[in-house]
């Protein structure tokens, strides 16, 4: 009974530390639904927008919704 908890308290403790370790992205630490937008597609970070820009004629990608979901803009213009 003994070895059998000193190898679940070994296991538990290698998983904590992977876990802790790791280091996800930070757009996959947020949750975030895309809304459908109208006039653009629905984003979660500006940069996914840039595709989005360069189709519409470019500008600085942004995206309402403070990593919450939002929709895509292309603000300024690119010399």
């Amino acid at each position: 009974m003994t070895k059998k908890m000193g190898l679940f308290l070994l296991a538990f403790v290698l998983v904590a530390l992977a876990v802790a370790t790791s280091s996800a992205p930070v757009e996959a630490t947020t949750i975030c639904l895309k809304p459908d937008c109208f006039a653009s597609p629905g984003c979660c970070v500006a940069s996914q927008c840039a595709k989005w820009c360069e189709f519409t004629g470019g500008g600085y990608p942004g995206c309402t919704g403070g990593g919450q979901g939002g929709c895509c803009f292309c603000s300024g213009a690119v010399s």
